[in-house]
């Protein structure tokens, strides 16, 4: 229960305690450390008597410079669920250096939501001077600033670093390895190393990128992350699979001539975690920094051939399904192919789908799952047609009549909801007064340790689950009335893709989450609301259709 600010003296406060510590940032003294930014605002709360420490919020390791912090967010979380309404700081850039974010914090959403806020070293108090210090905004500024110089200083270091031909990355790349008695300088491992001069060697054969990337796989090389076991948390089947992409990163990567190139990304500024590319000409480029695995020669000849070969522009194939077809064997997506022969033949392309491990990759990973485009898209448009049909004609009306009885209960337990919230607000208002006085009896003698003690651990174990079930009904009074509005966006999507003769794009990636097809033309379609998915379930599983292209006289099956 939130009161004015006029007002606030006279009551109790729910205290947050907000602590902060970043390397990052600059914050290396002693007097910044979390024990005693923890010591300091205990102290505070503990001489003053109106004040009681709900809970405790701690981003170590956290950077200033913005907000996208997890006991920060947190914090908000809880200031929105009435759960804390004074938030306390030992100074107001351990709430945060951007001086934009933290002045909107300061200014806005504490003011709007009666957050009181207090920087002790900076005296600030929300309470005393509700328009805020005057001279806040100026110490975001300095903070701001401040991190600013640091990240300079940073930069500044790393570029020397670099200058100096140290390796300043997290990981060797595929190849080498970090010397054990000098973490900056790259020394040859062997196995790797090998891999690498036979990338090379079978592309100035002649092999092209997927070749060499199928015969990588076909005598079971195991791919970077395998080798260096990275990335094992998102196995897939084509995990164990060399990519082109991969090939093409090793051929040209100077690296192997024992040369660094770095500073290759940057953040766009201080204050971002977004990262671009950095034109070539303003990369840090040191030679001879360590020893080289191909000749350059030769990698000036793989350069020319690559270089020769980006040349040619590939066709880019559109179609209405793209982006949403998978290969139900491999769980690959499905590409689009076409044939130079159709057109000699027939004067027009014969567009199919295929199997991108089959096509890039290995042919023994899976199959081609060749499907004519123009006949799948008839067969999808048709049967999703059906679908949204058989919903609205049937199932909406029954979901209607359970939504509106769902409604006449929800009401009922929505004011049951306000008035537990109430009961249980004045329950936390007195626990917080009565560990106040039990405090002050302890002091006076009245009460002795030991049942101080006691006492106070009841309390607290009260006032924990009073807090508790505030929250988890505060949850459900929040709690939008997703299942009507899920309802009356699928009516209108429904209705949409039944009026069109050919649904859009957008339309399709709004009811679909994917479609997968397998060798033998089973297609099975996944839907964004369950209410579709269960009709798929429940209809009949085998509907035929049309032939596919070349007079195969296969048919699909939608299942």
């Amino acid at each position: 229960m939130n009161l004015p600010i006029s007002n606030q003296k006279t009551k109790t406060f729910k205290v947050g305690l907000y602590i902060r510590l970043s390397r990052e940032d600059g914050d290396k003294e002693e007097s910044s450390s979390i024990t005693n930014q923890r010591e300091i605002l205990k102290r505070f709360v503990n001489e003053n008597e109106n004040f009681f420490i709900v809970k405790e919020y701690v981003d170590d390791g956290w950077t200033g410079t913005n907000f996208n912090r997890p006991s920060f967010k947190e914090m908000i979380k809880d200031i929105e669920k009435g759960i804390i309404d004074t938030v306390i700081t030992k100074d107001l850039s351990r709430l945060g250096r951007d001086y934009i974010d933290t002045g909107y914090y300061l200014q806005r959403y504490f003011p709007e939501h009666q957050v009181r806020y207090i920087a002790l070293l900076d005296n600030i108090d929300t309470m005393e001077d509700a328009g805020m210090s005057d001279i806040a905004p100026f110490k975001s500024i300095i903070n701001d600033m401040y991190v600013k110089d640091i990240s300079k200083k940073i930069r500044s270091s790393l570029t020397e670093r670099r200058k100096a031909g140290n390796f300043l990355g997290v990981t060797a790349p595929y190849g080498y390895s970090k010397d054990s008695e000098n973490k900056y300088h790259l020394v040859v491992n062997p196995k790797e190393a090998k891999i690498v001069k036979r990338v090379f060697n079978l592309y100035l054969q002649g092999n092209g990128l997927t070749k060499i990337a199928q015969i990588l796989t076909k005598d079971n090389v195991p791919v970077p992350g395998k080798a260096r076991n990275i990335g094992k948390t998102r196995q897939t089947v084509l995990y164990n699979s060399w990519k082109q992409t991969t090939i093409r990163r090793i051929l040209e990567n100077r690296v192997y001539l024992g040369d660094l190139v770095q500073f290759k990304r940057k953040n766009v500024n201080y204050k971002s975690k977004i990262r671009i590319n950095v034109p070539e000409e303003d990369r840090v480029i040191c030679k001879g920094t360590h020893e080289p695995i191909i000749k350059q020669e030769d990698f000036d000849k793989v350069q020319e051939i690559l270089k020769g070969n980006k040349s040619f522009k590939g066709t880019k194939h559109d179609y209405l399904f793209k982006g949403l077809l998978f290969c139900a064997e491999c769980g690959a997506r499905l590409n689009v192919t076409y044939s130079n022969y159709a057109l000699k033949k027939y004067g027009e392309y014969r567009y199919t789908t295929i199997c991108y491990s089959y096509s890039r990759l290995y042919s023994d990973i899976c199959t081609r799952h060749s499907n004519s485009i123009p006949v799948l898209e008839e067969l999808l448009i048709k049967h999703i047609k059906e679908v949204c049909q058989k919903y609205i004609s049937n199932d909406l009306q029954d979901e209607l009549v359970k939504l509106a009885e769902q409604e006449k209960r929800k009401e009922r337990q929505k004011f049951d909801y306000v008035q537990r919230i109430k009961e249980l607000e004045q329950k936390i208002e007195d626990n917080s007064l009565y560990m106040k006085n039990l405090y002050k009896d302890k002091v006076k003698g009245i009460v002795s340790e030991e049942d101080y003690i006691n006492l106070t651990g009841e309390f607290a174990k009260d006032r924990d689950s009073y807090i508790k079930e505030k929250s988890e009904l505060e949850k459900l009074l929040q709690q939008k009335d997703t299942k009507k509005e899920d309802i009356n966006k699928l009516e209108k999507l429904a209705k949409e893709f039944i009026s069109l003769e050919k649904p859009t794009k957008q339309l399709l990636n709004e009811l679909i989450e994917k479609i997968t097809i397998s060798e033998n033309h089973e297609i099975t379609i996944y839907y964004k609301f369950s209410e579709l998915n269960q009709f798929e379930k429940d209809k009949n599983k085998t509907i035929k259709e049309a032939e596919v292209v070349n007079n195969r006289n296969k048919k699909y099956e939608v299942a």
